[in-house]
């Protein structure tokens, strides 16, 4: 998929994970309780304390915390409601971290997290394999992915249409954003490139070539070889003549060679990205729960089935 470099990169800075502190700082006040971040001097709470646990203390001091709590270790399958201070220490345990039944400031964030991850679920893009080629006309539609690499974005819909007698493809991306475990907010961002433009450079009876309309000093650039016959629908990326330096101040490096990519049925890989979804939030549940779980699943696999008797 191509996007300009500058765009790449404030889309990779505004949604990646966002700490606002070092690793130093994370370290140090992780362990602390909200009650203790509370009672630092105000100047070592606004330089130094990580932003991720001001709110945090913020939060663990809030009134109806242990609610809002309670709630989040219910949606993990700890039993928050009915046994809190247990189901708190059985958090601690999972995680690693000392048992104590009472949260720090890191395990209120983790804990947020992981109930925030459980609630995610699978969102609909228009995901349409479709190609078709008259005398004037013609359009292709699916999934973008990269051939010997994996894709930014593995979830996303293109739809590039081709007009004979404009002599111009038309690229238009729609892709979706899913959200780390460390990642700031825990929601889905679906996001649209600008449309692109492309000059046709060759209209025959089952296949079209085209290339950018205006490459100018690009860092990269990306041609698109379409062949209806065969189904076979590439853009290929090579290095361009222009400087790969954005303006965050961050350098692209050249493409050992090009880069492949292929508008393809996407159904399998959008389902193979929701299914690891998927699997993730399910390791962060309970570890009691999960074992539950495996148990379960196992006796089934160990339950003859009456039909075959």
């Amino acid at each position: 998929m191509h996007f300009s470099i500058n765009v790449l990169a404030i889309i990779l800075w505004l949604f990646s994970c966002v700490t606002f502190a070092d690793d130093s700082a994370v370290a140090k006040y992780r362990n602390y309780t909200p009650e203790q971040i509370s009672k630092l001097p105000e100047k070592e709470l606004n330089s130094k304390v990580p932003m991720i646990y001001t709110f945090a203390a913020k939060t663990g001091l809030s009134k109806g915390s242990e609610l809002t709590f309670a709630k989040q270790l219910n949606i993990l399958m700890y039993p928050g409601v009915n046994d809190y201070v247990n189901a708190i220490k059985s958090f601690q345990k999972d995680l690693g971290d000392k048992v104590t039944g009472v949260l720090t400031v890191s395990q209120i964030d983790t804990l947020e997290i992981r109930s925030s991850i459980q609630k995610l679920s699978k969102v609909s893009l228009p995901s349409n394999y479709f190609s078709t080629k008259t005398d004037t006309y013609a359009k292709v539609s699916g999934t973008m992915m990269i051939h010997d690499t994996r894709i930014a974005w593995p979830v996303n819909f293109v739809k590039l249409e081709c007009y004979k007698s404009g002599e111009y493809c038309e690229l238009n991306q729609l892709y979706l954003w899913f959200p780390k475990e460390d990642s700031w907010l825990q929601e889905f961002r679906v996001m649209q490139d600008d449309p692109q433009f492309y000059e046709i450079t060759n209209w025959s009876d089952n296949t079209i070539d085209a290339k950018p309309t205006d490459p100018g000093n690009s860092c990269r650039v990306t041609n698109f070889n379409l062949n209806f016959k065969t189904k076979e629908f590439y853009q290929i990326t090579r290095n361009g003549s222009g400087d790969c330096k954005t303006k965050l101040g961050t350098t692209f490096p050249k493409l050992k060679k090009p880069r492949i990519s292929q508008i393809v049925d996407g159904k399998d890989i959008i389902n193979k990205e929701f299914s690891a979804l998927h699997d993730k939030a399910f390791s962060l549940l309970s570890s009691s729960f999960k074992d539950k779980v495996k148990k379960l699943n196992k006796d089934k696999v160990k339950k003859p089935n009456k039909d075959n008797k």
